[in-house]
């Protein structure tokens, strides 16, 4: 079963928004264009429906053998994900859930990403959303944006990294829930 119909299958049979991060954001597009039952909005984060990079897909394979979730790697990472507003503690929670996921995975998620194109999809969306840009984002650039903005998608800018949601929790909070509390 493919990620979107295993979704299908465990979405809320009551109304309700996604919140859409970083890969996540073509998948809640592709939802969103299949008329998903209760759904009423979406609120992307740091996210794209169509990437820019450029890799050939024979090396997301590579993932699988790489050292990904060694404690090296997830603690390069942490800087170009979360910035100034890193913390230890958030660091060995990533380094943690990288465990538990394995690296097939990470690697196919790696490919869609790299696959995704849901710009047409996103250009019929009718229903509300609103876009969380992380102004210093290293792996969505400001740019990616832009098909959201196109998308009569409202922007909204925010000083953070990569993971808004976990660099800057209140404010990102704040602007979900006023966006949820249209639907009230």
């Amino acid at each position: 079963m493919d990620l979107q119909a295993w979704l299908e299958n465990i979405l809320p049979k009551d109304d309700f928004i996604i919140v859409a991060e970083s890969f996540s954001g073509p998948l809640a597009i592709m939802l969103a264009s299949a008329d998903t039952a209760g759904l009423k909005g979406i609120v992307f984060v740091a996210t794209f429906a169509k990437t820019s990079v450029r890799v050939p897909l024979f090396l997301t394979h590579t993932v699988e053998i790489m050292p990904i979730k060694s404690r090296l790697l997830t603690g390069v990472a942490q800087p170009l994900l979360m910035g100034r507003w890193s913390r230890r503690d958030f660091t060995e929670k990533f380094r943690r859930a990288m465990k538990l996921v394995p690296a097939k995975t990470i690697a196919g998620r790696l490919r869609e990403a790299l696959n995704a194109d849901a710009v047409e999809q996103l250009r019929r969306l009718s229903l509300p959303s609103i876009y969380l840009q992380a102004t210093q984002d290293r792996l969505v650039p400001p740019e990616m944006s832009l098909d959201f903005g196109r998308a009569a998608c409202e922007i909204l800018k925010i000083d953070g990294r990569h993971f808004l949601l976990q660099a800057k929790p209140s404010q990102s909070a704040d602007q979900i829930m006023d966006f949820a509390a249209r639907f009230d």
